[in-house]
């Protein structure tokens, strides 16, 4: 039965998913059964039915609940212990980076993703927490190496925020702060290199993390992502030690992997005795649904190595990460990196943990929520207008890319190309493929943060034209 405390600090709408959660889980509600109309339900409880609904649509996001025309909320298929059969996956032979290509001359409107809008730093917190960090420093008996792991203080905050609004599980003693995320990879590559090592990720997926695991000579699983994530059909059989994965907003497609998922993954992971890398670079950028529980905060056996970074939040320059590692990893860790001292200096993480203690993080998080939802909405609005259907979309409503699919009979270089010369610049998805035949003919990748809002129906208009799609 369900029930609302409105003494609790806790939100109604909270209290209601974490209700129906306890009922889905323990079997109170079956799969297919229908929950109750919101209506009825806010009326059952005297709450608002916005509120209701809050809670029902976090519970679609995380693939809990779906939503059936005529027929209202109906309860997924979620697995209890189901074990799974899997058929064994085909590796393949991966060929040296291609050299780094020409600095290009600067675009009127540039695309980039992982670039960030230089207006929305928070240079005043962020200067007066640098300046807290000296004086800290300037107190201490004397200037030292930094803490091998990264600062406590940090790792601490780190802890706490992972806590509240991530659902992580986890002491500062697994916290190991790096500089950035392909920093963090090369720290796990290095505790998993032994003979026969091998690495799978989804395809398509962040090449600049595939880099490091091909410099290190692992063998290169690609595994194929559906429309809710990755494909649990092509796991069948595969052995592999690591597993690269971005459950709660898949890059590039933004795919979510829903609960049901989650949970076979996590029990495949544990009957093949190999590791996730739950890679959770832009969750807390949901827009209209609270962010996806991280996948960590489902495992029972500590097979989840959960990284995060500061760059799609802060900047990228910042070179702030980290790595929670799970407990049977950890003496793997210190064995190996006794002797090495933290990359990122202790100035900036002193600075960022004084910056997270005064609640000014998460201030910011807020901030670009409200900053990127416009931004996102503006953009999204202006190619409707122009295009309609001829544009399709996917990775709406989180973080701050998006990937197109342009119904055009031109090529994504084509498109490219045509763009370019109108000082519009897009960036080619074939590097996210480890075979590039495998990329969509007119696929793109969109970054949001850099270009103004106020372009946006201009730069449709142009690429109209520049396309031939009149």
């Amino acid at each position: 039965m369900l029930y609302v405390d409105k003494t609790s600090d806790t939100p109604l709408y909270e209290q209601i998913y974490a209700s129906l959660i306890r009922e889905i889980l323990s079997g109170s509600l079956s799969a297919g059964e229908r929950l109750p109309a919101t209506r009825k339900l806010a009326e059952e409880l005297s709450v608002g039915r916005n509120t209701v609904d809050k809670a029902y649509q976090q519970l679609t996001a995380e693939g809990y609940v779906q939503p059936r025309a005529g027929s209202g909320f109906l309860v997924n298929e979620i697995p209890q212990g189901i074990p799974l059969e899997l058929s064994k996956g085909k590796g393949h032979s991966i060929p040296l980076p291609s050299p780094l290509p020409d600095q290009l001359a600067p675009a009127h409107y540039d695309f980039a993703y992982g670039s960030m809008d230089n207006s929305v730093f928070p240079y005043n917190a962020w200067r007066k927490s640098m300046n807290n960090a000296l004086t800290a420093m300037e107190l201490a008996d004397h200037l030292a190496y930094p803490c091998r792991q990264g600062e406590p203080a940090l790792r601490l905050e780190i802890c706490r925020y992972l806590q509240r609004n991530r659902g992580v599980s986890c002491d500062p003693s697994q916290v190991i702060i790096a500089c950035g995320q392909q920093h963090a990879m090369e720290i796990i590559a290095n505790l998993f290199d032994r003979p026969g090592k091998s690495f799978a990720m989804e395809e398509p997926g962040y090449d600049g993390i595939r880099a490091v695991f091909i410099n290190h000579s692992y063998q290169i699983y690609p595994v194929p992502v559906e429309k809710d994530g990755i494909s649990l059909d092509a796991l069948r059989d595969l052995k592999t030690s690591l597993l690269y994965v971005t459950p709660s907003h898949q890059f590039p497609t933004g795919a979510v992997l829903p609960i049901a998922k989650r949970r076979l993954l996590l029990q495949w992971a544990e009957e093949r005795d190999t590791y996730l890398i739950e890679d959770d670079y832009d969750s807390e950028l949901r827009y209209y649904t609270n962010p996806i529980p991280a996948m960590q905060s489902l495992d029972p056996h500590g097979r989840t190595i959960y990284t995060g970074t500061f760059s799609k939040s802060l900047a990228p320059s910042m070179r702030l990460s980290y790595i929670v590692f799970p407990l049977p990893l950890l003496n793997r860790y210190f064995q190996y990196y006794q002797r090495y001292n933290a990359q990122v200096p202790p100035l900036h993480q002193l600075a960022l943990a004084d910056f997270m203690e005064a609640g000014n993080y998460e201030r910011h998080i807020n901030r670009l929520r409200t900053i990127y939802r416009k931004k996102q909405t503006a953009l999204l609005t202006a190619m409707n207008q122009v295009f309609g259907n001829r544009i399709a979309v996917s990775g709406e409503g989180a973080g701050i890319h998006l990937l197109l699919d342009v119904k055009s009979p031109l090529s994504q270089d084509e498109l490219i190309e045509r763009a370019e010369k109108a000082g519009i610049r897009f960036y080619t998805t074939k590097v996210l493929y480890m075979e590039p035949s495998n990329c969509p003919h007119s696929q793109l990748l969109l970054g949001l943060p850099t270009v103004p809002d106020t372009a946006f129906l201009e730069i449709m208009l142009t690429l109209r034209q520049v396309w031939e799609m009149e």
